[in-house]
């Protein structure tokens, strides 16, 4: 069945009317209204009252950055400047229906998983490296935030006790050297990971040590991840898979580093995600169809 994905972000929010296999059937994407979430779900569904998509017969689901609970409806996200702000209702009231809220990163798994790099795959790890690193686990055929929605927070795994400070709290968490901005900030001169990217496959001598101790701790925290979960499949994602089979070799080479890789866990097949910047609107979709699906069987 069709479904609705919307994937709001720091700067647009995108909209997609999405169909069977991940078809896109149309697009459509307006500002971002940051610090005022009234004025955000107003132009959300003012946007899909007037492309006619506010049907009652199609699921919608909303992907967001940040701390996302549908159980509870709240949002909190630093790069909206929201804290604990009750979006869900915000879009019960003004769309007159139901809509799923889903973490970003979790979406983006939803869409790898329902026909990207991890279709039908049933134990499998999602990760994603951005300004953040999140992500996702399906177990035994189950994503695992259906089961316990504060799952696979991998970016705030403590990879370094009393290390640099974390939004979060907490001190020395992976995402604050593993996330593509922690590569940049580590970069002198750079302003981007696309840049950095660049002059490694380049062979320009003074950014490789900074960019083989980013591989470093990105293989770190996969290790981490593969001695709790054991997956037959991890697929990476974000921006910088875009890097395509130059970054992959990179990861593997990293990861051969590990003894115990080599040990016990060489079988993991390692992927890099398909859907790039469509990952948002396909997952939140895919994860409103399949609980609508459940909940009408």
């Amino acid at each position: 069945m069709h479904a609705i994905g919307i994937d709001i972000g720091g700067t647009s929010i995108k909209f997609a009317k999405v169909g069977e296999n991940a078809a896109v059937l149309e697009r459509a994407q307006c500002p971002t209204p940051v610090n005022d979430p009234a004025a955000l779900a107003d132009e959300i569904t003012g946007l899909l009252r007037e492309r006619g998509w506010n049907l009652p017969t199609l699921p919608i689901g909303v992907a967001c950055a940040g701390d996302v609970s549908n159980e509870t409806g709240l949002v909190t996200a630093d790069n909206l400047g929201w804290e604990q702000v009750p979006l869900k209702a915000l879009l019960t009231e003004r769309l007159g229906r139901d809509v799923l809220l889903e973490q970003d990163s979790h979406a983006a798994m939803m869409a790898e998983w329902e026909s990207g790099s991890l279709k039908g795959e049933k134990s499998a790890l999602y990760l994603t490296l951005g300004t953040g690193i999140g992500g996702g686990a399906i177990i035994d055929g189950r994503p695992y935030r259906e089961l316990k929605p504060t799952a696979s927070e991998y970016g705030h795994m403590i990879l370094h006790p009393g290390g640099e400070a974390c939004p979060c709290g907490e001190y020395g968490c992976y995402e604050r050297y593993a996330s593509t901005s922690a590569l940049v900030r580590r970069a002198e001169g750079y302003s981007s990971a696309k840049e950095i990217l660049e002059d490694v496959k380049a062979g320009k001598e003074e950014i490789l040590p900074v960019w083989n101790n980013y591989i470093r701790e990105v293989c770190t925290g996969l290790m981490s991840l593969l001695t709790i979960f054991a997956p037959d499949v991890l697929s990476i994602g974000g921006g910088i898979s875009e890097a395509g089979e130059f970054f992959l070799n990179c990861i593997q080479n990293g990861m051969e580093e590990h003894a115990a890789y080599r040990r016990y866990y060489h079988d993991t097949e390692i992927r890099l995600a398909v859907y790039g910047n469509d990952a948002g609107v396909l997952g939140a979709a895919a994860a409103a169809r399949r609980a609508w699906e459940k909940r009408t069987a």
